[in-house]
């Protein structure tokens, strides 16, 4: 066994992580032992309760809230050798496999392939990495080794901007690249070619998360008007398009998003009528209900709301207006799919925001489908914060 630091948890402190939660907070910490002569803080620690039991192994912070994240073992000498090992499992998570017609995967989920704090999106020949965590910072250049070394990528772009960075006392800036990082990309996702910015779009590039849930609503549209609410490049409508929609309409507030959307949606403009909106959702929609404006589909695919718990309250203001205004654009008897991707916002929340919604505007839901993130990123069980993605669809 290599002799590490051992962090050593107040009495009583460890009851959750013998449930199986990975997080460990600062003031569950009672002291750290073997620390070097330099006193500096180390990367790695043996996580122990007060009676000595050993509880695991974990990646180390002493400078923020979060102060310990657990990896699955302990079991090597050399953190590269955890690196590789966690890396291959996740590359052969048979739910990320490659097709011809499917060539966009989330290819590390942070805690859920074991590796906290990274996150690494493929969009066929190309990665997209996203690191928030000191210790995944502290061996950058062994991560990027081991991801060139096992899929060749032609080039991988590393996303500097993310504000979880600071939270981790990370430097925050422009993105660092290996290889050939072209500035657009177009790849096939979910049997259609997607073309988004890689190096100026939103997160990894391209979102992945809704991957499934996009699969399984979209054959509902067949026939109908569908209005995507912040649609961004088109994912949603896309799936709506090649399921026979006659008619889409994306409405967001970033141009090149749309320029994106239209291109996305060329293919399917002989069979449906595409239609592209440069607004604010809470600017546009109040006059759109008021001049009466309905569709047989409404998709609400927002950004989070809710960026940290202080702005819970106001977070929740807001999914309850965009809730609200996508109810009252939508037909008797039209579908509404609702989503967030608002870590604090749990399900109740989000379902206690429809309730009354749907109370208030007299409306008789039958919820048809409920959705979570893509197979492709994985869970942890015992950590329901960490089920972020949530999606919902009715029949009003």
């Amino acid at each position: 066994m290599v002799n590490r630091v051992r962090l050593v948890l107040r009495k009583g402190e460890e009851r959750r992580v013998r449930s199986g939660h990975l997080w460990i907070f600062s003031n569950e910490v009672d002291h750290l032992e073997g620390l070097s002569s330099s006193g500096e803080a180390p990367e790695l620690v043996d996580v122990h309760s007060q009676s000595g039991h050993r509880l695991g192994t974990g990646i180390y912070n002493p400078h923020t809230l979060l102060a310990v994240r657990l990896l699955r073992h302990g079991n090597w000498k050399d953190f590269r050798e955890y690196l590789e090992e966690q890396i291959l499992s996740a590359i052969q998570l048979p739910t990320r496999m490659d097709h011809p017609d499917h060539m966009a995967h989330r290819l590390i989920h942070s805690e859920g392939d074991g590796l906290p704090g990274l996150v690494v999106d493929r969009f066929g020949d190309w990665l997209s990495v996203q690191i928030t965590t000191r210790a995944m910072e502290l061996y950058r250049t062994v991560i990027l080794e081991i991801l060139a070394g096992m899929l060749s990528p032609k080039g991988i772009r590393v996303d500097n901007h993310l504000s979880a960075r600071e939270t981790e006392g990370l430097s925050v800036g422009p993105d660092s690249n290996w290889g050939e990082v072209p500035d657009v990309l177009e790849v096939p996702v979910g049997g259609a070619m997607m073309r988004f910015p890689f190096q100026s779009g939103q997160k990894t590039g391209l979102f992945l998360d809704q991957t499934d849930n996009i699969r399984a609503i979209t054959p509902l549209f067949s026939g109908m008007a569908v209005l995507d609410a912040f649609s961004y490049v088109g994912s949603w409508s896309v799936g709506a398009a090649r399921n026979g929609a006659l008619k889409v309409t994306g409405l967001d507030e970033s141009q090149q998003a749309l320029e994106f959307y239209e291109e996305n949606l060329t293919p399917f403009a002989k069979r449906c009528d595409v239609q592209s909106v440069k607004a604010d959702f809470f600017g546009w929609a109040p006059d759109a209900v008021r001049q009466g404006v309905l569709f047989d589909a409404v998709i609400l695919d927002p950004p989070a709301f809710i960026k940290s718990r202080k702005k819970k309250e106001e977070g929740l203001k807001g999914y309850y207006a965009a809730n609200e205004f996508g109810v009252s654009l939508v037909r008797p008897g039209g579908i509404f799919v609702t989503c967030s991707c608002s870590a604090l916002l749990e399900w109740e929340d989000l379902f206690g925001i429809l309730r009354d919604v749907l109370r208030r505007k007299k409306r008789a839901p039958r919820m048809i489908y409920q959705g979570r993130a893509s197979m492709d990123h994985p869970r942890v069980l015992a950590m329901s914060e960490l089920d972020y993605l949530k999606c919902a669809a009715f029949i009003l």
